[in-house]
Order: C-alpha cells, then sequence, then structure tokens
C-alpha cells in the first residue's frame, strides 16, 4: 500500500472513531481517537494533514448527522494532542520527552474544558456528580437497608470527597490518553518505517529515591489532618497519595519486567502482569511494596551480582 492510500486509510480510521462519541462505546474508542491524527502529521507534510483533517471533519459533520456539529467539536480535543505528539516525534525528541508533552497537552485540555464549562455555561460539577450519586445509590440503599437521612450523609460525603479528587482524576487520564497514544503510535510508525525514538524498557525505568520521602511527608500529614474530610491540607493529600502509589506500582512493574528478564521467563509474563493489575487489586497492593522496596535497597544488584 502507497502512501496516498495509507494516509486515506488513517483518516477513514479517524471518522469511524470520531463517529463513536456521544455514543456508549466511546469510553473504549477515546483511548485510540488521537492516533490517525499522530500518524497522519508524521507521515504528511503540513499542508497535507491539513486537507485530511478538514475532509475528514467534514466526513463527521455531515456522517454524525444531530451530534454532528458536536462530534466536529470533541474532535479537537483528540486532534490538538495528536499534533503535539506528532510534532515531538518529527523533531526527533526523545520518547520520554514525546510522552509528556502528549499528557501534558491532554491535561491543559480538560483544565481548559472544566474551566470553559463551569464559567461560561454555568455548570456546576459539585451538582452533576451529586445527581449521578442519586442516581446509581437508590439500588444501594433498598439492598443495604438504609435510611433516607444515612443515604444523604453518605452521598454528602462522597460527592465531596469526588469533587476534591478532581485533580488527580484529570492527571490520571491524561497520563492514560498520553501513555496509549504514545506507545502506539510509536509501534505503527515504525512499522511503516518512519524512525522515531522510543523510551528506554521498562525494565530499566528507575523513578527518583525522593518519591520515599515524599511519601513518608505524606503520611506525616495525614496523621495532622486526622479525621478531617475538608480544608486545603486534605484536597492535596487525596490529590497527592495516589499518585506517589501510582508511581510505586510502575516501579514494581519495572522490577517484575526487570526479574523476568534476568530469569528468562516469558517475555509475556510481565505484561501480563501490568494488565492484571487494573483487575486485581491485590497485585496492585502488592506491586506497590516491591516498587518501594526497589527504590529503597539496591535489589538489582544484589540479584545480578555474580556468585561467589
Amino acid at each position: 500500500m502507497n502512501k496516498r492510500w495509507t494516509s486515506i486509510a488513517w483518516a477513514i480510521a479517524a471518522v469511524v472513531l470520531l463517529l463513536s462519541i456521544g455514543h456508549p462505546i466511546q469510553l473504549i474508542t477515546m483511548s485510540f481517537m488521537a492516533i490517525p491524527f499522530v500518524i497522519l502529521y508524521v507521515t504528511q507534510s503540513v499542508k497535507s494533514f491539513i486537507i485530511h483533517v478538514v475532509a475528514l471533519l467534514l466526513a463527521v459533520f455531515f456522517l454524525g448527522g444531530s451530534l454532528g456539529s458536536v462530534m466536529v467539536l470533541a474532535s479537537l480535543y483528540f486532534i490538538i494532542p495528536g499534533i503535539v505528539i506528532g510534532l515531538m516525534f518529527k523533531r526527533g525528541k526523545s520518547g520520554w520527552h514525546v510522552f509528556v508533552s502528549g499528557m501534558i497537552a491532554f491535561l491543559v485540555e480538560s483544565l481548559f474544558l472544566l474551566a470553559l464549562t463551569t464559567l461560561v455555561m454555568n455548570f456546576d460539577l459539585t451538582e452533576f456528580i451529586r445527581s449521578q450519586m442519586n442516581l446509581s445509590m437508590e439500588a444501594i440503599q433498598q439492598t443495604a437497608g438504609l435510611t433516607d437521612e444515612q443515604l444523604a450523609d453518605f452521598i454528602d460525603s462522597l460527592v465531596i470527597m469526588l469533587n476534591q479528587m478532581i485533580p488527580v482524576m484529570l492527571i490520571m487520564s491524561s497520563l492514560m490518553l498520553g501513555a496509549v497514544t504514545y506507545s502506539i503510535s510509536r509501534r505503527l510508525l515504525t512499522a511503516q518505517g518512519v524512525n522515531v525514538n522510543k523510551m528506554k524498557p521498562v525494565k530499566e525505568w528507575m523513578l527518583p529515591r525522593s518519591l520515599i520521602w515524599y511519601y513518608l511527608l505524606t503520611i506525616v500529614l495525614e496523621i495532622i489532618a486526622g479525621n478531617s474530610t475538608s480544608g486545603f491540607l486534605v484536597m492535596i493529600l487525596i490529590n497527592l497519595v495516589p499518585l506517589i502509589q501510582l508511581a510505586f506500582v510502575v516501579q514494581g512493574i519495572s522490577f517484575v519486567f526487570f526479574f523476568a528478564d534476568h530469569k528468562r521467563w516469558p517475555k509475556a509474563l510481565p505484561v501480563v502482569v501490568t494488565i492484571a493489575v487494573a483487575f486485581v487489586p491485590p497485585l496492585y497492593y502488592l506491586l506497590r511494596i516491591v516498587g518501594i522496596v526497589d527504590m529503597a535497597f539496591p535489589m538489582r544488584q544484589l540479584i545480578t551480582r555474580p556468585k561467589q
């Protein structure tokens, strides 16, 4: 398949993905929507890229029916990070630089959309969360036997917590979108013969040891905060602790890749472990501990040290 037909195929893929906006399947497809734009930006000239994007957005507008205009506007959320990641690839930036740039692009857009809907459209996120909680909690009330007052108190505390966790939720969603877009785009570009830089192998990742001290600091701050459910300090902890814990899990995953490579285990094993982390909570906690130990002690040097 020549370059022209390849670009058309990616434009069609973008149209198919964008047409899922507003449908339940969007929960799955949104992770991949920026990928075609990365491929097109890297493999085409700027002029050709603009022509492709205008053409596919027109197709989305007419094929989307009543949601066509909404789909076109929503597509900007994926086109812009696609351009950012594609630009970094074209400039020969390191894999880590490309990933971080894409993640920041998604995060800035998310913050902009939140501010826009709040200030311009008078969207009340707290009330939206409360309404969704009320709908989902009706079934729980019947099965748990909660009184109306108990249910109201539970919803209030949950709404407060979720409202405080908005920053960390935005960061984690941006991390996920940036990671998926970068990793898949890089592999697809490499398969097409495009020379792009990649990150170090997962087995070589080592996060700063200072994260352990930050984690100890959060434990001290949690003791100071006590049972408080509101306040600036509580909001910081609610957002900071999950991010640090996630960093430890990533370090633990890196150690699993390192250990599997050292023992010459099947390469699929650490991949399966990584995927399972999202579905097996005990594994998440185990890898978090492994990550802390790997950061605090020279485990890898001990494992690779020649036997006397």
